[in-house]
């Protein structure tokens, strides 16, 4: 086995094995420059949740989430780099633990000497699966919405459809009626969803549904069919345009009657309720999908690097794009919403009932309120969709890179072949949130698909490289990748500190958690079945693997699963290879981190 670097840029020129010959000497895809790599980390941490799931968070708990969000982020970022350092950039950190052997062209370890934290791979390439299969069902809403948009007058600005009811309200309720429905509630209720008053469910599939979901597929597809290659050229646009359309937004909505009263409400927290467990749940619920932690996104993403790219100022980087827009995102959001209010005559507490309806309902309802109303709602859910396609683009990188590296064969060699086979396999499953249960289903996988079984796995990703695979031999990894040797208070926080916090969380996640709602009609029973067996389907491969190995090992049993919890050591050529890159290009740029 050999591996020939370049000695000026550190890159992996080729990987040849004298027994396999063609199969190791194939070259991996690198990003065509590091300012691609990153706009892609931003466009995957930015998505939808930054301008509808935190504003809303911070809505639901009286504006301290926003606090409980910075404190958590503080947090988690320094007490809590491992995660962050990993996911951003983890291929190279991973090799050693035999998660991306396949940068070094090392098939045979995976094979031979697997160890089991290995399966913690496979459990985030399912989570990646599930929730892109339910994300793009948002793009599809935002494409519906968006072609609504391009009507003589907006559908949801007026009560006059024929799906409207008489209980349907523009500005002002109806007094004398005890049951009053906003217009843009009727239109994604009785319209877009085709529910009935009574919010039945019923697994019918609605055909305008189907089209966008199908075209929302297509626009994943031909972004992502080469790889990173062609996904590092449409994150020039898809990771800048929201903020474009965010600055516009803000602009605007604080000029608007009432937007005072929005942002007093968020700026302004309620500190009785740090005391509870409930906003404290959210806000690292919310900081897990935020940075995209657990997924395997950002790991897949990382993979495509160079081996001495600085992680420090990747991470440091994305983070602050990612909580500086959430931030950003609530002055826009709440502006509105005092807007809202004081055109409804309501608290702004009142304004808004569930967590969809921020960027499904308040967000169009606000729009139809503007001068030259199309044109904002055009923008709008343009920028939702963006929103949404960078995040996918991370999701499916991380099924297909796990893939095509653990599975050489005629199919996932071919790149553009095996995101097609994804593409439609995921449509295919997709289409039960194509159905007028659409609502219930993605609300059920939002909750169930990540949720508490991604912070477990994140809880056993921490244990593993901690505890297993050695801080110390970790920190090893990081200080021969950047010259810079790793503060020891970070080991500390790595192997105690961050390990509780995250066991903390979780047992308070399950002792909290509550039936899931809609429109004050509580799902019924089978939801919350549906919803322990799609969080068993992505962390169940674990133990059940982990049992098969230990089965299928020699010795006793103390002697298995040491011999499975051993990492794979790399060959001393590849080591040696390594740490020669590493000193020229240490020599080369003095300035490694932040």
């Amino acid at each position: 086995m050999g591996v020939e670097i370049n000695p000026e840029k550190g890159e992996i020129m080729k990987e040849h094995d004298d027994k396999q010959g063609e199969d190791n000497s194939e070259e991996r895809t690198q990003w065509s420059s590091w300012f691609e790599f990153f706009l892609s980390c931003v466009g995957y941490a930015v998505g939808i949740g930054n301008i509808a799931r935190f504003p809303y968070l911070c809505y639901k708990n009286g504006g301290v989430d926003a606090v409980n969000f910075n404190l958590s982020g503080v947090v988690n970022n320094v007490t809590n780099p491992l995660l962050i350092t990993v996911d951003v950039k983890p291929s190279r950190l991973q090799v050693p633990l035999n998660i991306e052997y396949n940068l070094l062209g090392l098939d045979e370890m995976q094979h031979s000497n697997e160890t089991e934290i290995e399966r913690l791979g496979y459990a985030m390439m399912i989570i990646s699966g599930w929730v892109a299969i339910y994300y793009n069902m948002l793009i599809a809403w935002s494409l519906y919405y968006l072609y609504s948009s391009f009507a003589p007058v907006l559908p949801w600005s007026t009560c006059n459809n024929t799906y409207n009811t008489p209980y349907c309200f523009v500005d002002v309720p109806n007094n004398e009626s005890t049951i009053n429905i906003p217009a843009i509630g009727e239109f994604l209720n009785f319209h877009v969803l085709e529910l009935d008053l009574s919010f039945a469910i019923s697994f019918a599939i609605l055909p305008h549904l189907v089209l966008c979901l199908f075209i929302a597929w297509v626009i994943t597809y031909f972004s992502m069919f080469m790889g990173v290659k062609s996904s590092g050229k449409v994150v020039y646009f898809t990771a800048t345009f929201p903020y474009v359309v965010l600055i516009a937004f803000l602009i605007r909505g604080v000029t608007l009657q009432g937007a005072v009263k929005g942002i007093e409400y968020y700026i302004v927290p309620n500190f009785t309720r740090l005391a509870e467990g409930d906003p404290w749940v959210d806000a690292v619920g919310q900081i897990f999908y935020s940075y995209g932690i657990g997924f395997g996104s950002l790991i897949a993403m990382g993979s495509y690097n160079k081996y001495n790219n600085r992680i420090h100022r990747d991470a440091f980087y994305v983070i602050l794009a990612n909580s500086g827009t959430s931030i950003f995102a609530g002055f826009v959001v709440f502006s509105i919403l005092g807007f809202l209010a004081d055109i409804t005559n309501k608290p702004v507490a009142s304004v808004v009932n569930e967590g969809i309806a921020l960027a499904l309902i308040a967000y169009p309802q606000a729009i139809a309120k503007l001068p030259s109303p199309h044109v904002w709602a055009i923008i709008f859910f343009i920028m939702l969709m963006t929103l949404g396609m960078d995040s996918m683009f991370g999701m499916i990188e991380a099924v297909t890179t796990g893939i095509s590296d653990r599975c050489k064969n005629g199919i996932t060699k071919r790149k553009p072949l095996l995101v097609l086979i994804i593409c439609v396999c995921f449509f295919l499953i997709g289409l039960i949130c194509t159905t007028k249960a659409s609502v219930f289903v993605v609300s059920i996988m939002d909750k169930y698909c990540g949720g508490r079984s991604l912070m477990l796995v994140v809880l056993l990703e921490t244990i593993a490289i901690a505890w297993v695979y050695g801080i110390d031999k970790f920190a090893d990894n990081i200080e021969e990748m950047t010259g810079n040797r790793v503060f020891i208070g970070w080991k500390w926080c790595w192997k105690f500190l961050s390990p509780a916090c995250l066991l903390a969380v979780f047992i308070l996640s399950i002792i909290m958690d509550k039936r899931l709602s809609y429109g004050g009609f509580p799902f019924p029973d089978w939801s919350v079945y549906a919803g322990i067996g799609l969080s068993l389907s992505s962390f169940i491969f674990v133990p059940i693997m982990a049992i098969y190995r230990i089965v299928n090992e020699d010795g006793t049993i103390s002697n298995r699963i040491h011999t499975l919890i051993t990492p794979c050591e790399l060959p001393a050529s590849v080591k040696q290879n390594q740490h020669s890159s590493a000193v020229k290009n240490v020599g080369a740029n003095t300035e490694i981190s932040l």
